[in-house]
């Protein structure tokens, strides 16, 4: 008799979301979970039991790190967000039971979550490994159209896919206009992330032309397009930033916020750094202070938002990491909305006012360090380029 009953999700799985094991055993049993071949969990029991070892596998994991590269169509990712992990059950050395699976950074609505519980598939199955459509880690949309704006553009994660009869992975984009298109190659099962930026040079580069429309095309039927990519034009504004967020597939991506920003100071009213000290010529007590720290909190009042941009908005106020991106540099922050209602059935885009507040108080206000340190800025560079100035 079988000590596992049921397992689920099978072969992938979001640690943020349920891993739930279900054993029976008649005498007691032993389990114990693993992550890339370390011990994290022991645990026992007896008879029918269930355990979710999705916390213990949570545990595991190290801080996302951002694809690297540049000009690379193809960005190489770090597993920092995926383990190796295994589970083992037994009652005596030789009844003993394991399950091998991959666990992810992330998770899934609880909605979707249970439905294709029910179905008896996961996400993975559903989207992120289904190469017949959108399989890439992204929560802007679930549908297989990803429109993404020309400020948005981030690298885009995905498991890269193996076509029937090949030893290597592989990828075709297809530019939709001119129907060129450019095939790019990576180790199967392996997380890697597509450059836009770097498929629409390529494209400028090779055939003269400033793409934005590609289609990426199924891995099994060649002639099929799987999915999507519309980059649109952003529109022009004086004062304009964006936010970096680490998405619920545990994947970095970007929102374009237009309007102005403003930043108020904000002081702890109880921690004002305030005492009393003995002056021995008046022989008194009189104030004095400490250096306190004062914290900022900046507030963007957005452009309107569509229904299908309001969702990805939550998803970056739940995030776990955040960096509000100025154009002079990149903060950690702690986001919030002021005002986020919004009808449910939209007629017209609605705006938002958004405040970010960085992890970090600060005591010591001296002037920021310029691109050019110190020195006087050079008119000319010692590096020749055909851009003047």
């Amino acid at each position: 008799m079988s000590l596992i009953t049921s397992f689920y999700p099978t072969d992938n799985a979001f640690t943020r979301n349920p891993i739930i094991v279900n054993i029976t055993a008649q005498t007691l049993a032993t389990y114990k979970v693993y992550a890339d071949g370390v011990l994290l969990f022991t645990g026992n029991g007896v008879g029918s039991f269930s355990v979710n070892i999705s916390e213990i596998l949570e545990t595991a994991f190290q801080e996302t790190v951002a694809p690297t590269g540049t000009n690379m169509i193809m960005l190489y990712t770090q597993a920092s967000n995926r383990v190796s992990a295994t589970f083992e059950i037994s009652t005596s050395p030789s009844d003993t039971e394991t399950v091998n699976f991959v666990a992810w950074k992330g998770g899934i609505n609880r909605t979707d979550y249970r439905e294709l519980e029910k179905a008896g598939t996961d996400v993975f199955r559903e989207k992120l490994m289904n190469y017949s459509g959108n399989f890439f880690f992204t929560t802007r949309t679930f549908g297989w159209k990803i429109s993404i704006k020309e400020t948005e553009l981030e690298p885009m994660a995905f498991i890269m896919p193996l076509p029937p009869g090949e030893n290597v992975g592989r990828m075709i984009i297809r530019e939709a206009a001119t129907g060129k298109q450019v095939t790019v190659n990576g180790p199967s099962g392996a997380l890697e992330a597509l450059n836009i930026d770097a498929v629409r040079k390529h494209f400028f580069d090779q055939y003269g032309v400033l793409a934005n429309l590609f289609d990426i095309m199924d891995p099994v039927y060649a002639q099929r397009v799987a999915c999507r990519i519309a980059i649109e034009e952003a529109p022009a504004a004086a004062e304009r930033c964006s936010v970096k967020f680490l998405n619920s597939f545990g994947i970095y991506e970007r929102i374009d916020l237009v309007g102005p920003t403003t930043v108020n100071t904000a002081q702890e009213q109880e921690n004002t750094g305030i005492y009393q000290k003995y002056d021995t010529v008046t022989d008194s007590f009189v104030k004095d202070r400490t250096r306190t720290e004062i914290g900022k909190i900046y507030r963007v009042k957005t452009e309107p938002k569509r229904t299908d941009e309001m969702n990805f908005i939550l998803d970056m106020l739940a995030s776990d990491s955040v960096y509000l991106v100025l154009p002079d540099r990149e903060i950690k922050v702690i986001p919030a909305a002021e005002n986020m209602g919004y009808a449910y059935s939209q007629k017209e885009p609605e705006t938002l006012t958004l405040s970010f507040t960085p992890v970090e108080k600060e005591s010591n206000f001296s002037a920021l360090r310029t691109k050019y340190g110190s020195t006087r800025p050079r008119i000319f560079t010692s590096v020749f380029s055909e851009q003047f100035n």
